[in-house]
């Protein structure tokens, strides 16, 4: 998998079986799933067609699955856990009064039986209605709401590929991916309608476990380096911190990683000398050109 936002736009390439509520949706494979941010009194009679065109203008390779939504891209979350990556753009037209629709794309980093995959848009859409209730409003969804899951077999020579036979809220899968989802919504609504202050608004958000339980990593989407980054300089002095967690990830560029095989029994790619994307050079390159790969990065060494 590889995301990047271009031209108010959320690109996610991959190699994926999905199934999609949203345009040209349906379950079938698609090679990218695209998020595009538009104006909130926009129409258009053929969307799809429109849709093509964005793909085509970003140089997208179809088949692909389609979002609209006229919540801002900048206030776009990413959520990590283990198996699942979700991105929410989430806003309510009601009560805040502001372009609304709660778009949810999961990428689950394993193999989904047809069963699993339907199940997952239960589980994403109960944990969307449980943020939505948390936060306070009364209402479960907007009417354009979306929701998409997209399965993605990491190839190893670690382990074989993880398979998920169920997704419902009581399976392993089940519970992270509904983590994912209800944190995204909530801190995608907070950023949308201006419930957070500041300009340090984390943008990333990564589930992890310590001897004391569990917590979020809140990653900014603003530069964090000396005085600001708790983890400074861990890897060298003056390095850049804009990309703290790689976007990336997982590369699988073997110069720069390799898979290992994690405690319970799935593929994780490691990185941990990799400085890559700590050099200013390379980090200013990858925010002119998204879509870069690390080829071209390491010859800006």
């Amino acid at each position: 998998m590889r995301y990047y936002v271009v031209d108010k736009t959320l690109v996610v390439k991959g190699d994926f079986d999905g199934l999609s509520t949203g345009i040209n949706g349906g379950r079938r494979r698609v090679k990218a799933i695209i998020n595009h941010e538009v104006d909130k009194d926009f129409g258009h009679d053929e969307p799809v067609a429109y849709m093509d065109a964005v793909a085509s203008k970003l140089g997208v390779e179809c088949p692909c699955f389609y979002f609209l939504t006229a919540v801002y891209m900048e206030n776009l979350c990413v959520v990590r856990d283990r198996q699942v990556t979700a991105f929410v753009t989430a806003g309510v037209s009601n009560p805040c009064q502001a372009p609304g629709t709660i778009n949810v794309i999961l990428v689950v980093h394993g193999h989904m039986s047809e069963g699993a995959m339907a199940s997952a848009v239960i589980t994403a859409t109960e944990a969307k209605s449980k943020a939505l209730f948390d936060m306070g409003f009364d209402f479960t969804g907007t009417t354009t709401d979306a929701v998409a899951v997209l399965s993605e077999e990491l190839k190893t020579d670690v382990c074989g590929p993880v398979y998920f036979e169920y997704s419902g809220s009581g399976t392993d899968i089940g519970h992270s991916i509904y983590r994912c989802v209800k944190k995204g919504v909530v801190e995608g609504i907070k950023r949308q309608h201006a419930l957070v202050g500041g300009n340090n608004r984390s943008r990333l958000f990564v589930y992890a476990v310590s001897d004391e339980g569990p917590y979020w990593i809140e990653f900014p989407r603003e530069n964090c380096g000396k005085g600001k980054c708790e983890y400074y300089p861990c890897h060298f002095e003056g390095q850049d911190c804009t990309c703290c967690y790689c976007p990336l990830y997982p590369c699988e560029d073997p110069e720069l990683g390799e898979w290992i095989k994690s405690s319970r029994g799935y593929p994780v790619w490691t990185c941990k000398d990799c400085t890559l994307l700590h050099h200013k050079k390379a980090v200013d390159y990858l925010a002119k050109h998204p879509d870069t790969s690390t080829k071209e990065l390491k010859h800006l060494e």
